[in-house]
């Protein structure tokens, strides 16, 4: 009986002693986002939300985040046609992170991973061209699509420079996944930003 209340003691310890090392953290910033459909230029954006720091060894570290975001793609084409989508989404990524130490207040975090993002909902519209060839300006609606087609996946990766508690974050994702959304392209977004781990 000594021998498993002493095994359960040690793994109290050995629990306790895994989760303090491991952080939450809160996260916010702008991106820029565009689709690899043709004519899409980048437009502007922003995010916030949490992560979650898994400390695995002195120097790696499984990085779950769930980011609430709003991006925008936007072309005119040969026609002189505009055409806008946007939407806000919930993108959740799992990063692998390899912390570099710089000093003994910085270091530099290496990060990579898939994610897979939920487009909640958002607007779109395009302009049209009269009879006349006169261009009648975009009227943006509310865009509907099946519960399928709300899902987009990637990969992300960045970097991000820690002090402390604080850190800067600058990321790329990549859609691997063609959506409407992106008008049937490839989306890519570069975000910066700020962060706080407890």
């Amino acid at each position: 009986m000594k021998i498993y209340i002493s095994v359960f003691f040690f793994f109290l310890i050995s629990v306790f002693h895994i989760s303090a090392q491991n952080r939450w953290g809160i996260i916010g910033g702008a991106n820029l986002s565009t689709s690899s459909a043709k004519d899409f230029g980048w437009r502007t954006g922003g995010y916030i939300g949490g992560l979650y720091d898994i400390r695995l060894s002195e120097s790696w570290y499984i990085q779950p985040q769930l980011l609430y975001s709003y991006e925008e793609n936007s072309t005119k084409d040969n026609s002189h046609i505009d055409i806008f989508y946007s939407q806000h989404a919930l993108t959740l990524p799992v990063l692998a992170s390899f912390k570099v130490p710089l000093s003994d207040a910085f270091s530099l975090r290496i990060n990579v991973g898939p994610y897979i993002q939920y487009a909640l909902f958002g607007r779109n519209g395009r302009s049209s061209i009269d009879m006349n060839g006169e261009v009648i300006p975009k009227k943006l609606g509310w865009w509907h699509a099946d519960f399928g087609d709300h899902f987009t996946y990637g990969l992300k990766g960045g970097l991000a420079l820690e002090h402390r508690h604080l850190f800067l974050s600058m990321d790329c994702k990549y859609s691997l996944k063609k959506s409407f959304l992106n008008y049937d392209g490839h989306g890519t977004t570069l975000s910066v930003g700020i962060g706080y781990k407890f």
